[in-house]
């Protein structure tokens, strides 16, 4: 993480200029330090960038610059510039060839020797850290000098006892020359070490402790003097003694020492060892400078000396932890001690020592451990063992060393070596203890929940012993084995059935035992441990509905009604089994859903009142003994425990009416409690009704479950109805001073004794009563029920090892078996950590809690006077005088009543918006904030921080002035307190108020506060300042903007803390060290720099100062020791980048946190991650620019270690979206590597006292490293070369997996570009066989999956290099060798269904056309077909027998989806006709059946239909199957559809419910539907309406499908008439209007083939033509009213598209694409059709109406060029039909219709004189229009139009007009051509082309000529005539060639061309030669001889082929045409 940027923008480190005493004399005291810091920072980062050449050059530069530091003022050598210093020396020093070292350490110690000890120790602490350093770079090369170091060090330590700081730092240094050169120290300096550092050990500073204790580990990793039986006791005691204290590192590196000698002595071998002399050298006359102080010569050593050494093997080693372990008298913080020194011990001896003594730790840890007297005889002490037990076999070997191969093999020594022993069958069989198996059983639930399906190949046993180990008496083992056996049928879903009908014989068979004479505790004990396993394994069954059974959920709640019943019959003991089983069971099924509660919910209601009845009179209840009163109690715990379970899982059944009827259960509950508690009864111990359960905690249970059904009733808004006096009561219950369990008997000397110290140290698993909800510095648990879902706090610490830490201070402790209701709520758990704050707590505890939670939920409910009495009584609760006698209670009532408040405040702060919700009245607020201002003071600092937080909510909801005075409280108390705990609380309270409260509000305030803050940071007691500091960060993080005019001020303030001596842990004073170790100001220091980096955003860019101060810092905490500093640096680091990326080296930090990825602190990765996937989004090939593809490596197997961590995948997924295509060949190879990587899992790691991984920093530039090829198995590896035949193990299948996962991706991103992938289709293919022949269940779904994107990505592509076949053609036998592994005995419904789909596509895909060449594939999918009608009803598919109901719909439908696939196919692939055709017959009912299935389970839920409801309605099995058909029910439907067309006579019969094929016709009388009409139309009708919710049953992309399919099904023969009912169709119509109304095109064009067909397929249509005179009567049938509605929507879009048309248009109009012109041509063509169905009265208007919209698209000018064109026809067919119905109708009618074209054609002629003189685009393409609509109406409507009409003359004036236009030329000679051919076909085109006729004559003699486009008017005019004449018979020619002759003649002139004249007159010749000759005859001599001459002239081609013809010779004979005809 380097430095700033220079000026010029390069990050290259720069030497600095020498050091410049001078100028630092110069400067002001408070930069002196900055100066220092930041020249040591630029010298250190150039050393950082040296090679060893480049470190050996500057070497002497380096001594001589740091050796001026050393006479400065002691005060400038600060702790930042120790660490520097020694950094630089460390670099230099450690690569080079070292020529100054000794010289550089000789000074150093010459210094450190010189004066007396105590002297100048500001100075010599400078040395000694650089002397530490040294050692560390280069101690091998100055070993001569170690002895004397360590003389000289320790000689430092008599006059170091006034500075922690000094002598901390002296102990470090000894470490380091020991780490490096303690291999050769001689025995006695050993031994005099050892003394000194064993004395340190309890030092009064924990900083001098852990510094020695590190001293003491070097000493036995290097030494070969201490591994003897008294060094290791005497080091025993020692580690014990240190574990005893409060501090966690004092405890790490204890941990860390003893495990580094139990490592060294369990691998020496026993030996007898000679220890020769060593002699020293004699020294030279000449000795050198630095030899003249050196210390006298050490002692020679004894020539020979024997020394015993001992060996433990690894067994002996974790025995003798386990001795340690288990003594009474160690404390739980040695336990804690203990267990870290195991976890350091397995990490140091590695993964493969671990698999191969595994069975010996388990052992150890579960009988020594676990099943130790001493422990099992105490509770706290118990559940604190299996919480340590827990965290070594999970956390430590399970999840950090070993793989998937040692994991199942883990699993199997569980199994063989402790389930499978219990009970026993042989006499000297070993038998676990109850104790050991929880912990087995708890270890094999973490590997089945981080096997996942890996675990299927140990299925058979597992169940076996699983089963067994139910049956097991003691209800700690029960519990343990049902949620182990919940997880194992989570991930083995094909065991429910049998595990549960296995359970359910078994509890059958104890019953009837019980009942009996045999009947014994035991028997009852099994018999709730059925129950409970029963309970817990139906609970999954809507996680795995399709493995699920309805007949086995009735047989479960027939069986526990009939407990209940028949409990009354026997005595009360087995009445107390049978009901418990009972209501156990209903609670299982409780969780089922309303699917299944709500078929018996009435007959629940009755037994939950049966069972919860009103209470007793208390003469009634006197004469009971304790027994009976357990009994009722116990039986009311049950049954509420059911309604529990029923409000969990139910809430959508939970209506008013059944919310009062719980309501009055509960208070008849709470009622008889307290009527029980009134009593104060005695219980008997003769009486009990269990050993391990007293009256009291039944009480407490059915409290604790009142309240939890109080809170869900509340949670469901239904809390209105609750009593009054339930917050009393829940007052009294954490509050109250008396009302708590009596404390064990030592609690309670303590506490009598003064000797309490901490609430939180309390060991009885009660702690007087305190919640559970604080954990560090949050209150877990109590989010949901807040409503916040804050992040979690960054001052709490999650490391490796916190979690053992965190316990201790932890007072209560949950396990499963405090309340079995737990395990029903357990969701899937990828990691398999549970977090034990999660588990339920005691009876005790837990009332406790929910009375909190219930307090905070009701107390806003309530009026003011209510809550002001409450707050009342809870403030003289909390101020009781009876607490001062028991400060115990007394914590844990501060720690409740804060907890309550904090949690009121946070529920109304998230919702302000739920009027119901509030404090009223200032008194309210008033009595809240004096609570929690004495809160806020206490000592303990996590109630302190809450109260804060909580008055900092409480000023957000009160007003301005209760704000200002609450600051100008908490200034003044600031002012007068002195205490550091008082004054951190109430900075704390500052912070929060600016936080809660807003930057604007809290603005009035933020210059005091920052004031203050500021200074109490300066404070020197660590309390003070580091609280301060938490505050100024949060309100900078909060003030935002508003801060940035202090940041300056701030970032020097926090510059000058940094660099000061008095603010981190090596500080001279013992107190403020040891209180800085608990909160490091260091790390809050960091986190106000991001706080700060957050405020300035992008100004730091703007701001060099500050950026440059800012860059200072976190390079330097980025490399401190604590790693929870560096976290804090790296977020610093990451927000700075952010805002200014120039300035900062994205390189440097991209390759130094790249070391963090894999460490075991979970908070450091984490940071990393979020780093990385930060500069990922922006460009991820960026970080691998930097890092070198090496960390590719490092990700995916970072990612292995934790396959559920999102954070990495979202790395990976930004990763794939940017170089999914650029580099889909890369991600190909790069998914292959992953299948077939190989991981070396066999090699040692360690873990330091720190708890950071040491490991090498990874080489990232290594592109080895980054290759996921097998190349590390290879013959040059390291393992091969060792000789390991075993080198490693595949990445685990969740990573492969989600390597499929991005293969399908790439595969996708690409599926449009497919040759990018070309060449690596058969590397593609291969590792999706690979994956679909895996052994994983999910590998299996992902590699059949990968198919299925193989043919849609490769399916239509050629082979390169044979492009007449498919790509994949030759790889068919790959994939059908793929498939088949789906179908076998191991397989899953879920396989086999999307193999089944594969298949499907694999054939219509056409890769292989030829049936006969399709193969295994073909059969697959017909033998499939085949067991859907096979005999049975069981549907087998290969070897895979389905069964359950569920799954065998979700194949069935599977199956009929894919050959309905085909079908759909068929239509664009003739070859799948073959296919189809010999199944057609059986798919067409099988199609109907299943829809018919679909609509009863969608539509009638209640009573289902054909087993759909019968195998559907389990819990969440309707919803699941719901969901298979929803994907489904649309390719069925097309698929009938498409039948329709192909096949008509087949499906329609089959619509009708025949399974045969009748040639019989329908019945044309017959108007009714098809039997499964409504079936398919409802269908596709609820999938085209939208729900308000948004719950519709199609995709917006497939609704055009679903109305082609529409399309296809509304015809006569399946619909009837029954669409035209009324409700029916006025359903319809409104659906089709708004779907028309907001859907795009393509969903209209199928809509309105669907309104024409509808109107043309009408019954009013069929009579429409014939009611010609049905206009004497005014009355419109409904059906026309029909009809008028379909055609209204086919015009609605054409106004939506052309708003022209509408007289209200308001709608802009829509662009005019292709698909608007084709929906405007299709619409018109549809209006056309649909007018002509109605009666021809109607007809008339609506004939005006399309006339209209025509004439008004001509008016529009965007229509103009396109769409005109196309409605010429739809214009000419409309007319023709106008003229049609004018022939078949009467006068009257006839003159309207007439009138109607008359009108028409008038407009035309208008627009056309209108629009004479334009010249703009738009205009003269509406002349052309106009000129071609005008010949479409003469030439349609010529037979009933008059001759003698007025409007043909105009008519032809226009004509003749528009040939003046130059624009429409053409287009008007091209209309006057076709009107003059078309003359003679009726009386009114002869009238018309008379009149056309002589007057284009008369223009084409004009004296003028007026051109268009080099084209005379003239010569177009005698194309006309010439054409004219064409046409004419034989009688009317010679007439016609009199005219058109002379008009020709006349055409020619002297100085143009004449070839076209030339052309037309041998056209005329060419029609008849005589009349031509007559004609010709009758000219004038002037028109023959102009005849002649355009006769005889030559062509232009011609006349320029003479003028080329200079060359006879090259010309052939030519042909000369006789020219003269005579005249």
């Amino acid at each position: 993480m380097a430095h700033l940027s220079t000026s010029t923008g390069t990050f290259d480190p720069v030497l600095p200029s020498e050091f410049d005493a001078s100028r630092l004399q110069s400067l002001s005291a408070d930069k002196q330090h900055v100066f220092i810091f930041s020249w040591l920072s630029d010298l250190y980062r150039f050393l950082e960038s040296l090679d060893n050449d480049g470190a050996s050059a500057h070497q002497m530069f380096v001594k001589n610059e740091l050796a001026k530091l050393i006479p400065l003022s002691t005060t400038l050598l600060t702790r930042p510039i120790r660490v520097l210093t020694g950094k630089c020396y460390y670099e230099i020093f450690s690569k080079g060839d070292r020529k100054t070292l000794f010289d550089v350490i000789n000074d150093h110690l010459n210094a450190i020797n010189n004066g007396k000890s105590d002297k100048n120790i500001e100075s010599k602490l400078f040395l000694v850290y650089a002397i530490g350093d040294i050692f560390a770079a280069g101690g091998e090369s100055i070993l001569a000098m170690a002895a004397h170091a360590i003389l000289s060090l320790t000689r430092l330590i008599r006059g170091s006892s006034n500075n922690a700081g000094y002598r901390s730092t002296i102990f470090h240094s000894i470490s380091q020359v020991v780490s490096t050169t303690g291999s050769f120290f001689d025995e006695n300096l050993g031994r005099d070490l050892w003394k000194i550092a064993k004395n340190a050990t309890t030092d009064k500073s924990y900083l001098v402790r852990v510094e020695a204790l590190n001293a003491l580990k070097e000493l036995f990793r290097t030494g070969p003097h201490f591994n003897n039986v008294s060094d290791l006791d005497g080091l025993r005691l020692i580690v014990l003694k240190a574990f005893d204290t409060p501090q966690a590192l004092v405890r790490k590196s204890a941990a860390a020492c003893w495990a580094t000698a139990l490592s060294a002595v369990s691998t020496t071998i026993t030996s007898v060892v000679e220890v020769p002399a060593k002699k020293s050298k004699k020294r030279e006359n000449t000795q050198s400078p630095q030899d003249e102080g050196a210390p006298p010569q050490l002692p020679q050593q004894p020539t020979k000396k024997v020394v015993q050494h001992i060996t433990y093997t690894f067994e002996d080693a974790v025995r003798h932890l386990a001795t340690a372990y288990t003594k009474t008298s160690v404390s739980t913080k040695i336990r804690a001690g203990i267990i870290e020194t195991y976890t350091e011990l397995f990490f140091m001896i590695g993964t493969a020592e671990i698999e191969a003594n595994y069975l010996t730790i388990t052992k150890c840890l579960l009988d020594d451990v676990l099943s130790n007297s001493n422990i099992t005889n105490n509770r706290f002490r118990n559940l604190t063992a299996r919480r340590h037990v827990q965290f070594l076999l999970h956390d430590v070997i399970g999840q950090q060393l070993l793989g998937e191969t040692g994991r199942i093999a883990s699993v199997k020594i569980l199994v063989n070596e402790f389930l499978k022993n219990y009970p026993t069958v042989m006499k000297d069989q070993y038998e676990p203890s109850k104790y050991a198996l929880t912990g087995a059983i708890n270890a094999l639930k973490y590997f089945i929940e981080v096997l996942g399906s890996g675990i299927l190949s140990e299925q058979a046993s597992l169940r076996d012993a699983l089963l067994l180990v139910l049956q097991h008496s003691n209800y700690t083992v029960q519990i343990a084995a049902c949620s182990c056996i919940r997880a194992f049928v989570l991930h083995a879903p094909a065991q429910l059935v049998p595990v549960i009908n296995a359970i359910m014989n078994n509890l059958n068979r104890d019953i009837a035992v019980l009942r009996g004479r045999r009947s014994s505790h035991d028997v009852a004990g099994r018999c709730v441990g059925f129950a409970n396993g029963l309970a817990s394994v139906i609970a999954i069954t809507n996680l795995r509905p399709q493995y699920a059974s309805l007949d086995l959920t009735f047989r479960l709640f027939s069986l526990a009604t009939s407990l209940l019943k028949s409990s009354g019959d026997v005595d009360v003991r087995v009445s107390t089994t049978q009901i418990q089983v009972a209501w156990t069971l209903i609670s299982g099924l409780m969780s089922l859903g309303p699917n299944f509660v709500k078929l018996h919910l009435n007959q629940l209601l009755l037994l939950w009142k049966s069972a919860l009845p009103k209470p007793l009179s208390k003469d009634s209840v006197a004469d009971k003994n304790s027994l009976e009163y357990s009994f009722l109690l116990h039986v009311r715990e049950c049954a509420l425990s059911s309604i529990f379970v029923f409000l969990l899982f139910n809430a959508k059944l939970v209506t008013n009416d059944v919310s009062k009827r719980l309501i009055v259960m509960l208070q008849n509950t709470t009622a008889f409690s307290n009527l029980i508690i009134s009593k104060r009864i005695v219980e008997d111990p003769n009486m009990r009704l269990s050993l391990s359960l007293h009256l009291e905690d039944y009480e407490r249970m059915v409290q604790r479950r009142v309240f939890q059904c109080y809170i869900a009733l509340i949670d469901m808004n239904h809390g209105d109805g609750l009593p009054a006096d339930i917050l009393t009561s829940a007052i009294s219950l954490f509050a109250d001073s008396d009302n708590y369990s009596t404390s064990p008997l030592s609690t309670t000397i303590a506490a009598n004794a003064g000797s309490f110290e901490s609430i939180w140290d309390v060991v009885d698993n009660y702690a007087y009563g305190i919640n559970s909800f604080i954990r560090e510095f949050d209150v877990v648990g109590f989010e949901k029920k807040s409503g916040s879902s804050e992040d979690k706090n960054w001052l709490n610490k999650n490391s490796f090892l916190q979690s053992i830490e965190r316990a201790l201070h932890e007072p209560t402790i949950g396990a499963q078996e405090h309340d079995y209701v737990h395990i029903l709520r357990q969701q899937e758990n990828q990691s398999g950590i549970e977090p034990w704050h999660k588990y339920p707590k005691t009876a005790s505890t837990a009332v406790v809690d929910y009375s909190i939670e219930l307090f905070a939920r009701l107390l806003p409910l309530q009026v003011e006077r209510v809550q002001q009495s409450i707050l009342e009584q809870l403030a003289s609760f909390l101020g009781a005088s009876s607490l001062s006698k028991d400060p115990g209670r007394k914590a844990a009532i501060t720690a409740n009543t804060t907890v309550a408040l904090s949690g009121t405040l946070k529920l109304l702060s998230v919702a302000k918006s739920n009027q119901r919700l509030g404090l009223q009245g200032e008194s309210v607020l008033k009595i809240i904030n004096e609570i929690l201002g004495s809160i806020a003071i206490v000592d303990d600092a996590s109630i302190r921080l809450i109260a804060a937080d909580a008055l900092g909510r409480l000023c957000a909801i009160g007003n301005h002035n209760f704000t200002a005075i609450q600051v100008k409280k908490t200034v003044d108390s600031i002012v007068n307190i002195r205490d550091p705990n008082a004054r951190a609380g109430l900075a704390l309270v500052l912070g929060y108020i600016h936080s809660h409260v807003g930057g604007i509000a809290a603005g009035f305030y933020l210059k005091t506060m920052i004031g203050i803050l500021m200074s109490l940071s300066s404070d020197p007691h660590p309390t003070v300042h580091y609280w301060a500091l938490a505050a100024l960060s949060i309100i900078a993080e909060s003030a935002g903007l508003t801060f940035s005019s202090y940041t300056s001020s701030t970032i020097g303030m926090i510059c000058t803390l940094y660099l000061s001596d008095t603010h981190n842990l090596e500080c001279s004073s013992v107190l403020s060290s040891n209180l800085e170790m608990d909160h490091s100001t260091v790390e809050v220091l960091a986190h106000c720099i991001d706080a700060l980096v957050g405020v300035l955003g992008p100004d730091l860019q703007d701001t060099p100062k500050n950026r440059e101060l800012i860059g200072l810092l976190i390079h330097e905490q980025s490399s401190e020791e604590d790693p929870f500093v560096v976290v804090e640096a790296i977020k610093c680091y990451q927000h700075a980048i952010l805002f200014a990326p120039r300035f900062f080296n994205i390189h440097s930090f991209c390759i130094k946190i790249a070391k963090y990825l894999n460490s075991p602190i979970k908070d450091l990765r984490d940071a990393v991650i979020d780093g990385y996937y930060q500069l990922a989004q922006t460009n991820v090939n960026e970080i691998f620019r930097h890092t070198g593809r090496g960390l590719e490596s490092l990700i995916w197997l970072s990612y292995d270690m934790t396959p559920w961590h999102e954070g990495l995948k979202s790395i990976i997924r930004v990763w794939l979206s940017q170089t999914g295509i650029s580099e889909a060949r890369a991600w190909v190879s790069r998914v292959q590597a992953i299948q077939v990587k190989l991981v070396d899992r066999k090699s040692k790691r360690r873990i330091n006292s720190s708890g950071i991984t040491v490991v090498e920093e990874p080489d990232l530039g290594d592109e080895e490293v980054a290759s996921f090829a097998a190349a590390e198995s290879g013959p040059g590896s390291k393992s091969a070369a060792s000789g390991n035949e075993n080198i490693g193990e595949p990445l685990k299948w969740q990573t492969r997996v989600f390597a499929l996962v991005c293969l399908e991706k790439v595969l996708a991103m690409n599926r449009d570009t497919p040759e990018n992938l070309i060449v690596k289709i058969s590397d593609i293919i291969r590792s999706a066989f690979s994956a679909s022949t895996a052994t994983v269940l999910e590998m299996r779904i992902m590699g059949v999956q990968l198919l299925d994107d193989i043919l849609q990505t490769f399916g239509s592509t050629a082979d390169p290099e044979f492009p007449e076949f498919a790509l994949l053609e030759q790889y068919q036998a790959q994939i059908a060798s793929a498939l088949t592994p789906a179908f076998a005995v191991d397989s899953s419904p879920e396989l086999a269904a999307k193999a089944i789909k594969v298949c499907a596509n694999f054939i219509a895909s056409g890769i292989v056309q030829d049936v006969a060449k399709m193969g295994r594939i073909l059969k697959l999918l017909t033998n499939a077909l085949e067991s859907l009608t096979a005999e049975g009803g069981t549907i087998s598919l290969g070897d895979l027998k389905v069964l359950n109901g569920n799954a065998q719909i979700m194949l069935k439908l599977a199956i009929l989806s894919a050959w309905a696939e085909l079908e759909v196919a068929s239509a664009d692939h003739d070859y799948l006709l073959n296919v189809i055709a010999p199944h057609i017959e059986i798919l067409a009912p099988l199609w109907l059946s299943a829809l018919r299935d679909f609509a009863q389970l969608r539509f009638e839920p209640e009573t289902g239909g054909n087993g759909v409801n019968l195998n559907g309605d389990v819990g969440g099995g309707r919803d699941s199957i719901l969901q298979v058909y929803e994907s489904t029910w649309l390719k069925l439907v097309t698929a009938i559809a498409e039948l329709l067309e192909q096949s008509p006579d087949l499906i329609i019969s089959a619509l009708n419910g025949s399974n045969t094929l009748t040639n019989e016709k329908k019945d044309e009388t017959n108007d009714g539907p098809a039997a499964f009409f409504f079936v398919l139309f409802g269908i596709c009708f609820e999938a085209l309406v939208k729900a308000p919710n948004g719950d519709t049953l199609a995709k917006k992309e497939e609704i055009p499908e679903i109305l082609q399919a529409l399309k296809k099904i509304l015809i006569p023969e399946v619909c009837g008439n029954s669409i035209y009912q009324e409700l029916v169709f006025a359903e319809t119509i409104d659906l089709f209007d708004r779907t028309l109304l907001t859907e795009t095109y393509n969903c209209q064009d199928p809509l309105l083939d669907i309104l024409r067909n509808l109107c043309l397929n009408h019954p009013n249509a069929k009579k429409g033509g014939l009611e010609v005179n049905i206009g004497t009567s005014d009355r419109v049938t409904d059906g026309i009213n029909q009809m008028f509605e379909l055609l209204r929507g086919v015009i609605t879009v054409l106004v939506l598209i052309h708003p022209s048309i509408s007289d209200f248009a308001t709608n802009p109009p829509r662009p005019l694409t292709k698909e608007a012109i084709f929906i405007t041509r299709k619409a018109l063509d549809a209006v056309k059709d649909m007018i002509e169905c109605f009666p021809v009265h109607i007809r008339i208007d609506l004939y005006a109406s399309v006339l209209h919209i025509y004439s008004c698209f001509l008016e529009t000018p965007s229509c103009q060029e396109e769409v005109i064109q196309l409605l010429f026809q739809p214009l000419k067919d409309v007319l023709r039909n106008i003229v049609k119905s004018c022939q078949e109708s009467d006068s009257e009618i006839y003159t309207q219709l007439l009138q109607e074209i008359r009108s028409f054609w008038a407009l035309l002629i208008s627009i056309l004189e209108r629009t004479a003189n334009v010249s703009y685009k738009d205009g003269i393409l509406l002349r052309k229009n106009v000129l071609l609509s005008m010949v479409v109406v003469i030439s349609s409507c010529d037979q009933i139009l008059s001759p003698s009409d007025s409007l043909i003359e105009d008519c032809c004036n226009s004509i003749v007009d528009a040939f003046n236009d130059p624009n429409v030329l053409p287009v008007a000679s091209q209309c006057a051509k076709s009107l003059l051919l078309t003359s003679s076909r009726s009386s009114f085109t002869q009238m018309f082309g008379q009149k056309l006729l002589p007057q284009l004559v008369a223009l084409a003699t004009r004296d003028e000529d007026i051109s268009s486009d080099s084209v005379k008017i003239s010569e177009l005019i005698c194309e006309i005539l010439v054409e004219f004449t064409k046409s004419l018979d034989s009688e009317r020619i010679a007439p016609a060639m009199a005219i058109c002759i002379p008009a020709i003649l006349f055409s020619a002139k002297e100085d143009k061309p004449l070839e076209s004249q030339k052309r037309q007159l041998v056209e005329l010749a060419g029609i008849d030669g005589l009349t031509f000759k007559n004609v010709a005859a009758n000219l004038t001599t002037t028109q023959r001889f102009q005849l002649e001459r355009i006769l005889r002239s030559r062509s232009k081609e011609g006349t320029i082929a003479d003028e080329d013809d200079g060359d006879e010779s090259q010309h052939g004979p030519t042909i000369e045409l006789k020219m003269n005809f005579g005249f």
